[in-house]
């Protein structure tokens, strides 16, 4: 088969399976790049490949081809699309430097509550959606796609990057949402509203606005980054320092492996570490020995 008719194969089963709009989005760009470097026959060799990824800018966005790339690979094996063994199992994975995404601190999310409860800076809206992004730790399109009708006793009903799920929710930021204004079209969260009649569905950069607005009140600093995914990674930091457990913690933030939670989440736990080492480093003999002295 050709490139491109693999591509319109995977494609299709991609938006059979439900993924998120973005996804779909990302796939189709990244693998209508990749057909168009290599028309012909598909799967080209791996080396081909290799220098393909290898010319791409940013490490994340190699990253992102290489994991693409991979999906499609095995889905044509699946499928039988293509004889011999799959190309992507002979092509290096492009490394990541890990880097430590800002987070807010205990007095920033302090400060939160105070700000969103001032008439003259703050609405219900608001403070609805900083509220579930801190009980939550909702990704932006499952906030955006939330239904009413998706709001249960205890929890929510999200769509999103991972497809359906169910997350915890506290009965105060329950009220805060139920509180608002109905819509029509049955979605939770309305942008401004410039005319008469139901006011249009929030917006990406209109969720980003908000987010940013409050965390500067607040007195974060966080590199330019003052999105829905600094809350969502300071919830997992705050929750693991509360004593919340690993487990828990991957059931809510909707991670398919715990190992991801906790290869993603150690780095912030330096400090019960280091507090840890203080307590149980087989080292105390020396300050033990100093005493004797």
């Amino acid at each position: 088969m050709k490139t491109q008719e693999v591509v319109s194969s995977f494609m299709a089963d991609c938006k059979l399976r439900g993924l998120s709009d973005k996804t779909l989005e990302t796939y189709n760009s990244q693998l209508n790049n990749f057909a168009s470097a290599f028309p012909g026959k598909f799967p080209p060799k791996p080396e081909i490949i290799q220098v393909f990824i290898a010319n791409l800018k940013g490490e994340y966005n190699r990253d992102s081809h290489y994991r693409t790339l991979k999906d499609m690979c095995n889905f044509a094996k699946r499928r039988k699309l293509y004889k011999g063994e799959n190309p992507m199992s002979s092509v290096t994975r492009p490394r990541i430097h890990k880097k430590i995404s800002p987070i807010i601190d205990e007095i920033t999310l302090l400060l939160l509550p105070l700000n969103l409860s001032d008439p003259k800076t703050s609405c219900l809206r608001d403070k609805a959606i900083i509220g579930l992004a801190l009980d939550t730790a909702i990704r932006q399109g499952e906030l955006l796609n939330l239904k009413r009708k998706d709001i249960l006793d205890d929890r929510i009903v999200i769509s999103g990057k991972t497809g359906y799920g169910v997350v915890p929710l506290s009965k105060t930021v329950r009220e805060f949402i139920l509180a608002l204004p109905e819509r029509k079209d049955g979605y939770v969260w309305s942008g401004r509203n410039h005319g008469n009649g139901d006011p249009p569905r929030l917006g990406k950069s209109g969720l980003y606005k908000i987010c940013k607005k409050y965390l500067l009140l607040s007195g974060y600093q966080g590199e330019r980054r003052f999105g829905l995914q600094t809350l969502r990674v300071s919830f997992g930091v705050l929750y693991l320092k509360d004593k919340g457990d690993m487990r828990s913690l991957q059931c809510i933030l909707r991670h398919k492996n715990i190992q991801t939670t906790a290869d993603y989440y150690t780095p912030y736990q330096q400090q019960d570490i280091v507090e840890k080492h203080h307590e149980h480093t087989p080292g105390r003999v020396f300050e033990e020995a100093k005493v004797s002295d």
